[in-house]
């Protein structure tokens, strides 16, 4: 059920414009001038029409909200688009949204107002770009439209539901290179990985879908092409995986330094054909997430499902412990975290 509007005299207007009122006609009645008459007849029917007009822009106008990208690297400027679409022939000299960008993931928020006149019968945009400049998941949203009559007497007090996703993913450089000779030798067996449904692969052919194939093999943008689900047939090109164990600390500026490096890390053994596995704690399941990819595209979709918990739900302490406890055949793990304010990169053995 579509909430009412809500409308609000503005005290002070209205007495200014009662008081204009009252002169006119008071001049009127002494001076008897028509001109005088005339706008006084003005004088009451503006603002009749001024407020019926808001009333019905009111229930009229749809606010919407366009995202340039819903990924974007870190460093990268997006668009923000608003666009008021308003159908009736009233305008508006004064619309404001107050639009809340909370990054969901280092759980930060911020607020900014818009504010922009709406055109009569059409489409008016206000663009807004922006430079993002934190890793995670930005919830962009706005819930209020206020609008105002021309003559500025009531405000309009409007119920909306503007609200975008974005991701913030690492830019995958280093300012200093990291030698991984050595690590790929220590990764772990496929067959640990492969208990627990992993299958890194190659796409060798693509065909068309048969019931019983796997959601994650469709090729989405060829089927939308074809008008028929397209799957991607894989073969096997490695037997081992690299596993990754991500100690985010609570500290904002350290957890995006550990992402960073994971992401760099990440991306450098995919190219050399070595998939990854990411584990991640999670508190609400006190367990590992477990976000496996082969491909650089899906490394992308990973760090997208690692912020959609908050960084506070992601840090805890004893995960040696946990590693022992969980993954007790895995001989060993690429540990990715922070110690006394600097970056932490090991091999650790699983002992």
């Amino acid at each position: 059920m579509e909430k009412e509007n809500h409308y609000r005299i503005r005290p002070l207007r209205m007495v200014n414009y009662l008081l204009v009122l009252v002169l006119d006609i008071f001049l009127y009645s002494v001076l008897q001038s028509y001109f005088l008459w005339v706008t006084a007849m003005i004088l009451i029917i503006l603002p009749l029409l001024s407020v019926v007009g808001l009333v019905y822009l009111g229930k009229n106008l749809s606010p919407k909200l366009g995202i340039g990208q819903m990924r974007l690297v870190k460093g990268e400027e997006v668009l923000l688009e608003l666009y008021w679409q308003n159908p009736i022939w009233y305008m508006a000299l004064h619309s404001q949204i107050q639009v809340t960008v909370s990054n969901t993931f280092l759980e930060h928020t911020s607020e900014f107002t818009a504010v922009m006149p709406v055109s009569l019968r059409g489409t008016s945009s206000l663009r807004m770009p922006v430079q993002v400049v934190e890793l995670g998941r930005f919830w962009v949203q706005g819930d209020t439209l206020l609008l105002q009559d021309i003559m500025g007497l009531v405000i309009c007090r409007k119920k909306i539901d503007l609200s975008g996703e974005m991701y913030v993913l690492p830019d995958g450089k280093m300012t200093q290179e990291m030698d991984l000779t050595g690590w790929e030798g220590k990764a772990a067996e496929t067959e640990e990985s492969r208990s627990k449904g992993s299958d890194f692969a190659e796409v060798s052919d693509i065909r068309e879908y048969i019931p019983g194939d796997r959601i994650r093999d469709i090729h989405w943008k060829l089927s939308a092409k074809q008008e028929t689900l397209m799957v991607k047939e894989r073969v096997a090109v490695a037997g081992s995986e690299m596993v990754m164990l991500l100690s985010l600390t609570a500290d904002p500026i350290q957890a995006q330094s550990i992402l960073e490096t994971a992401y760099y890390l990440g991306k450098s053994f995919i190219r050399q054909r070595l998939p990854v596995c990411f584990l991640c704690w999670n508190q609400a399941a006190f367990s590992f997430g477990e976000y496996r990819c082969g491909t650089e595209e899906e490394m992308k979709d990973v760090f997208c499902e690692i912020y959609q918990a908050p960084l506070t739900e992601r840090v805890s302490g004893g995960l040696g412990t946990y590693m022992r406890n969980c993954y007790p055949f895995l001989k060993s793990y690429l540990l990715i975290g922070g110690q006394d304010g600097t970056l932490k990169v090991e091999m650790c053995e699983n002992d």
